[in-house]
């Protein structure tokens, strides 16, 4: 399977390199034209623009053979890391469970990918990769009146959207979000000062019940989420509906191999198995298979 691949992924990269060739030939041209016009800006803007262009071309070839990869590789190596897991490759979050989190604004803009699903012993878990957009308009009018509208798009996140069942009842909502995001969540009410100071510079915790944010966070958990941000980098959580949303930043070809190498290389596959464990992992890091609490209620 892996040879058949390799050999796809190879006639592909021939074909888009043929592609790249007059590209950055006519790219190398319209250079050389401004630079003899001692445009200097315009002729980096020409190389520039050559370089991307060409960077989409062989993305456009090389797209397919990463999608098969995904397909026919990736549940063989789901399944040695955990059996219970299915994969569906065009499947994501759904814009619904994202916004249930509350960690950002509603986007305009919300795709998903690399759907996982399953349990992990007794905690149901589900996470993919996600791609949320804001909208932005901007209008501008010239001395002449004349008014022209630019419509643009930006990331309100890229990454890895987590979700898993949470071992304690609550009814409120608990946001832990990262010093540098919690501008948006100034509006959901008093910031919750814990009492780990460590924790408290890396982290600013929003609720509904401030009570119910101190027996939500508690020290150990604390100390969790402290390694784990050392393991996966930044993320945010909100604790909601007696479930954990989290958004760990990622790049979008977190579950892929990298097409520039050969398919058959055992370092390719090692770092997928790898990346699938680091999140699989998050339920024993968290300790959220750890079923020693009861509802708040005492039921």
């Amino acid at each position: 399977m892996l040879r058949k691949l390799e050999e796809e992924r190879q006639v592909s990269a021939f074909w888009a390199k043929i592609w790249m060739i007059p590209v950055m030939l006519i790219a190398l041209a319209a250079a050389k034209f401004m630079h003899s016009r001692g445009e200097t800006a315009a002729m980096v803007g020409m190389i520039f623009v050559g370089l991307i262009f060409s960077a989409f071309v062989y993305r456009h070839f090389i797209s397919k053979v990463a999608k098969d990869f995904k397909e026919q590789v990736l549940p063989i190596l789901l399944e040695d890391v955990d059996p219970s897991l299915s994969y569906i490759v065009d499947n994501g979050i759904e814009l619904d469970e994202f916004n249930e989190a509350g960690l950002f604004q509603h986007p305009d803009r919300f795709t998903g990918k690399d759907l996982i699903t399953g349990n992990i012993g007794q905690v149901e878990v589900q996470f993919s990769l996600v791609h949320a957009q804001e909208k932005r308009v901007e209008t501008t009018t010239d001395s002449d009146g004349s008014t022209t509208t630019q419509t643009t798009y930006e990331t309100l996140f890229s990454g890895l959207f987590f979700i898993a069942d949470f071992n304690k009842h609550f009814a409120g909502r608990t946001l832990v979000k990262q010093k540098k995001f919690d501008l948006f969540n100034k509006l959901f009410g008093s910031p919750v000062l814990l009492e780990d100071p460590e924790f408290n510079n890396m982290f600013t915790v929003y609720a509904t019940d401030q009570v119910e944010a101190r027996y939500i966070m508690t020290p150990s958990l604390m100390e969790k989420f402290k390694i784990l941000h050392s393991k996966v980098g930044s993320f945010q959580a909100c604790f909601s509906h007696g479930r954990l949303l989290m958004a760990i930043e990622m790049p979008q070809d977190f579950f892929e191999p990298l097409m520039s190498k050969s398919l058959t290389d055992s370092v390719q596959l090692q770092k997928i198995v790898f990346n699938l464990r680091l999140i699989t992992g998050i339920v024993e890091d968290l300790g959220l298979n750890v079923r020693i609490w009861g509802a708040k209620t005492g039921s």
